[in-house]
């Protein structure tokens, strides 16, 4: 199936759909992709705070405005719960990610909320668009953002993209030194080969200012591992390396790196009995499901599944007794 994706991460990375990667060191509000697609029209803008997480996410689809701000999702100016059911739009857990999913449009978005803000976000298309598309993604379709791109004008497409006020600023990308960067595209040479210089500098450029940010440079360091795939050298060392921890888990979950998308639950033992989707998640201890009927994130086994009927919880092994039936 065909997907194309743009991604930012960290303090500023922006991986559009086409050409090479840059750094955006700013907390103005940024254009992340416009575009028109058989006469819907998608906006999504983005902003970040001084400590480079994400503190603004607005997704607007058909005028059905999505923001992510605050550990809260708004639809329409109201908050809502997951998953969350529309008649444009579906919101709901992707592992230790929350995906908006597009009824309208062959598109998602995908974020990582950490505490402060959002680390990681890809905005993903499932089908190529024969639509010129705007903002800090690229220009998807037309050779204008190829020349920007070879041209190494990325400043060109920074500035059109950016959405500036009086009381924000957008300043060039430094760089220096950093070993954690170095250590880790040591064991990148395989899958990166000649991109190796251009990630060890977006890198740095990431990580400057932010050196006690574990939120900063994990991301990337994360983003970059998956990239390369599970197959990559860097996949079983990186958080040793990195001295990146994995995410906790609620309740009694376990983190994995590639696992089920859709935990298995006692009220769905089977949320995608074919073709499960992997990625980043907390899951159950092997032949557990999720007590979904409770909130304490518990794991057990399916013979201990509470029963649920006329909205009232039972044991197993609880007998019901009504006028006609037990």
């Amino acid at each position: 199936m065909f997907t194309d994706t743009c991604r930012t991460f960290g303090s500023g990375v922006v991986q559009p759909f086409n050409g090479s990667s840059f750094c955006v060191r700013s907390n103005c509000m940024f254009l992340l992709t416009h575009f028109t697609h058989h006469r819907v029209e998608c906006d999504i803008t983005i902003r970040r705070e001084d400590d480079g997480l994400l503190v603004r996410v607005e997704i607007i689809i058909n005028k059905v405005r999505t923001v992510v701000q605050n550990g809260s999702i708004l639809v329409e100016g109201k908050s809502v719960s997951l998953p969350y059911d529309h008649t444009y739009q579906h919101i709901f857990q992707y592992g230790i990610y929350t995906k908006l999913k597009s009824s309208l449009l062959p598109l998602s978005v995908t974020w990582h909320s950490v505490p402060g803000g959002v680390d990681t976000l890809w905005v993903e298309l499932e089908q190529e668009l024969s639509t010129d598309m705007t903002g800090l993604c690229g220009k998807h379709t037309t050779q204008e953002f190829t020349m920007f791109m070879k041209t190494g004008n990325k400043q060109q497409l920074i500035t059109e993209s950016e959405l500036a006020d009086d009381t924000c600023q957008t300043r060039d990308p430094f760089s220096a030194v950093n070993q954690a960067c170095r250590e880790l595209f040591s064991y990148t040479l395989e899958c990166l080969q000649a991109q190796t210089p251009q990630y060890i500098q977006l890198c740095e450029e990431n990580i400057y200012g932010y050196e006690t940010s574990k939120y900063i440079s994990c991301a990337f360091f994360k983003e970059v591992v998956q990239q390369c795939g599970d197959n990559s050298h860097a996949w079983d060392i990186w958080r040793t390396v990195t001295h990146c921890d994995e995410p906790r888990c609620p309740g009694n979950l376990v983190y994995v790196e590639l696992g089920a998308a859709f935990v298995p639950s006692c009220s769905n033992q089977n949320p995608t009995s074919s073709n499960q989707e992997l990625t980043s998640s907390c899951v159950c201890p092997q032949d557990k499901v999720l007590n979904d009927h409770e909130d304490s994130y518990q794991c057990v086994s399916v013979s201990s599944c509470l029963c649920v009927f006329a909205g009232k919880s039972y044991s197993p092994g609880d007998i019901l007794g009504t006028k006609c039936q037990s």
